[in-house]
Formats: C-alpha cells, structure tokens, sequence
C-alpha cells in the first residue's frame, strides 16, 4: 500500500511538472510579454518565436495575441497622429510643437546653431470668412498650409497651426537673413496663389503678414518667449499695412528684441 501511494504522488507530481511545463510556464511568458507591451509599448517586441511556432492550442494563442497586439499598436498610433495634427489643414499643432521641441532645444544648444521661429497671419481674414463662407476660409487654410508644407521641407523644421488663420514655424540652425528671406519668399507664393480676396483693403488676392524672430547661436529661449517677440514683429508688419515680413533679433544678453526692418511686398498679383 505504502508502495502504490509512493508510485501515486510521484505520477501526481510528474503531471504536475507536465502541466506546469508544457501550459504554465508558456502561459506565464504570454503574460509577461502582455505586461511588458502594456507598460513599454513605444518598444516593439515579438512574441517568443518558440511560443507563436508551437502547433498546440498554446501556439495558437500566441498566434492570435500576436495579432490582437499589433492591431492596438497601429490603432494606439493612429489615434497618437490624430492629437498632434490639426484635422483641417495635417500640420502639426500646439501638442506636436511640444513633443518637437524635447528632441529640438537639446539638439540646437548641442550644435550651438541659430533658432527662428515665424508667426503668420492671414491678412483681414474674418471679412474672407464672412463674405465668401466657412467652407471657402477652410479652404484657403488648406492652401495656405499646402505653400507652408512646400516651403519648410527639412526633418528638423516645425509647421504648426496655432489656431484660427495663424501658423507657427519653428526653424533650427536658420539665421536671421535666411529666416527673413524664407519668410519673404513664402509670403510671396500665398500671394501668387491668387486667391480672390476683394474685401481686403491689402490686395484683391489673400495674402499674409510674417514676424520673424531668431535667437543668436546656442540660445533658445521657452518657445512662448520666442512666440511673443514673433508676435510683436508681426503687429509690426501690420502697423505698416501688412503683407510684409518684419523680423527681430533677440540679443544673448538683452531682454528686448532688436528690430530689424520690415520686408517690403513685391508686385501685388491679381486673380485674373
């Protein structure tokens, strides 16, 4: 008797081993994985390939996590692009501005590099909105962000909507001349565009005003610092009649701006 209880709990404990061996511990690596994208998902990892090979009901459920996972992946990444683009014109908007600027503001101090940033704003844009319809200013700021996107095309430059009919554009390692001349040129393709405007007292097309701001090598002030002394360039371009760029130097040791005179137009183009 004590023989057969002996032969008992050894087959008892060697099922257990089985049953630990060949379901547990799988079952207990799936979780861990399920854990692991749960607490680290911005870092990809596949199931265990001696998991999803398996041709058992185990390797069967790795199988199907496996593809429940990388469905949250692109859904998570989907809804990720949404909360940093603005849905009307694609540009970025305040919240990707933000996440720029963490891999930004260590690269320009570490390349000890200019900083510019742009305001702009469309000129006399509520009486566009007004006369012609929403759906007609919508489609204005699609165009407006089309010559945008055209215009700043490196990895490292920032276009952002910031709402209403104003847009942000950050650049690094861009000086002073070259931020104004870029500015300027943009300002002239919105006007070439030729999109009728003939309530604005500017030009019968829509055209924009541009504040220029750069920070000397190796400064980069907080951004909202940087948007104020855009700001007062941009109110200068619209003391002197708007659809001009108007730029300011920010001083290393200065706490105001240096201004830097305003852009003239060039030849107003009509809509034909």
């Amino acid at each position: 008797m004590l023989i057969a209880c002996l032969f008992g709990l050894c087959g008892l404990a060697a099922t257990l081993w089985l049953i630990d061996r060949r379901l547990l511990v799988p079952l207990r690596r799936l979780a861990d994985h399920v854990r692991f994208e749960h607490d680290f998902g911005g870092t990809p990892r596949e199931i265990p390939f001696d998991l999803s090979s398996r041709t058992d009901a185990e390797g069967l459920l790795a199988r199907q996590l496996q593809k429940l996972i990388e469905a949250s992946r692109n859904h998570n990444a989907a809804l990720l692009e949404q909360t940093l683009n603005d849905p009307l014109t694609g540009l970025g908007n305040r919240r990707m501005l933000e996440k720029r600027l963490d891999i930004l503001v260590p690269l320009s101090r570490r390349l000890s590099c200019t900083v510019s940033a742009m305001m702009i704003d469309v000129d006399h844009f509520k009486p566009f909105n007004d006369n012609y319809g929403h759906l007609a200013g919508d489609s204005c700021l699609v165009d407006i962000a089309g010559v945008l996107r055209d215009t700043f095309r490196r990895d490292t430059d920032v276009v952002v909507r910031l709402g209403g009919e104003e847009f942000l554009v950050l650049l690094i390692n861009t000086g002073k001349e070259e931020a104004w001349a870029l500015a300027d040129a943009m300002r002239g393709m919105i006007q070439a565009l030729g999109l009728p405007h003939e309530y604005s007292p500017v030009a019968p097309v829509v055209t924009v005003s541009v504040g220029v701001v750069t920070s000397p090598n190796g400064l980069l002030i907080d951004i909202d610092e940087m948007i104020t002394y855009a700001d007062q360039a941009l109110y200068d371009c619209k003391a002197h009649g708007r659809n001009r760029v108007a730029a300011r130097l920010i001083g290393a040791d200065e706490t105001s701006a240096e201004p830097i005179a305003a852009a003239e137009p060039t030849a107003q183009t009509s809509s034909g």
